[in-house]
């Protein structure tokens, strides 16, 4: 488990600039993230936030700037290296993006037989146990189309960190979740920071942002407009964020 007073950069975000046709998403970014926090991009729809996290895995490509993981550069790096950013640095999509032809237990033994050594009974017993922290163990047989939406969406959790990933990156993890689902799915990004693991969540829930970020990056016409505790992006006097938190204006 990383100590807070511990603390070192896994992250580095340098120089970042994208833009799509005409429209300029991020102008010149730089953000370092902490080995052991959660830190979420905050800011209205637009303004590059999945954009950013996308470009953390390689999903997407800065057109300027760089990106450190680790002291590596990933921008630029070729498809089979990114594979081996991907077993440290994990994606949880929006929807879970299980196959549905697999069962739950199937799903998350997918990527430990394509990327580990494990016997069969070294895999399942981490199915389990993976499965065990989303509170879902009882559901190794069944298939995506038997879970409701909540359990779907926390399968994908347990699948995404069934590597121990370093880094985990959230999409909108909490979106048209019902409140056992969101308590489920924060309890499992709090747990996950007690045992180490470095979360970036992008997420337009403001119970999800002040319950769980170590820090906030609200992002605003291309650049992070500020940068701090939860706390104090929550009392900061910034009309524009506040109107933001209070859904006043945008």
């Amino acid at each position: 488990m990383v100590k807070r007073s511990e603390q070192s950069t896994i992250l580095q975000l340098r120089g970042i600039k994208k833009k799509f046709g005409d429209k300029l998403v991020h102008n010149g970014i730089d953000l370092d993230v902490r080995r052991g926090e959660i830190i979420t991009l905050m800011g209205g729809s637009g303004t590059g936030k999945s954009v950013l996290l996308r470009s953390l895995i390689g999903l997407e490509k800065p057109d300027e700037g760089h990106i450190y993981f680790g002291g590596q550069d990933i921008v630029g790096l070729s498809e089979s290296k990114l594979v081996e950013v991907r077993k440290r640095v994990a994606y949880v999509f929006q929807y879970g993006a299980l196959f549905d032809s697999l069962t739950v237990k199937e799903n998350l033994a997918y990527p430990l037989r394509a990327h580990t050594q494990m016997t069969e009974k070294e895999i399942h017993e981490k199915v389990i146990s993976t499965l065990t922290k989303v509170g879902l163990e009882h559901s190794l047989d069944l298939y995506p189309s038997d879970l409701s939406g909540g359990m779907q969406r926390r399968v994908g959790v347990a699948r995404s960190i069934i590597l121990e990933p370093e880094v985990i990156l959230y999409d909108e993890p909490t979106t048209g979740l019902d409140p056992y689902n969101t308590k489920q799915i924060l309890k499992v990004i709090l747990q996950l920071r007690d045992l180490g693991a470095t979360s970036v969540l992008v997420t337009h829930d403001m119970h999800a942002i002040f319950s769980v970020a170590d820090r906030v990056a609200f992002l605003k016409d291309g650049n992070i407009r500020a940068l701090g505790t939860s706390k104090e992006i929550n009392e900061t006097d910034d009309p524009v964020i506040q109107g933001f938190i209070q859904g006043e204006s945008w």
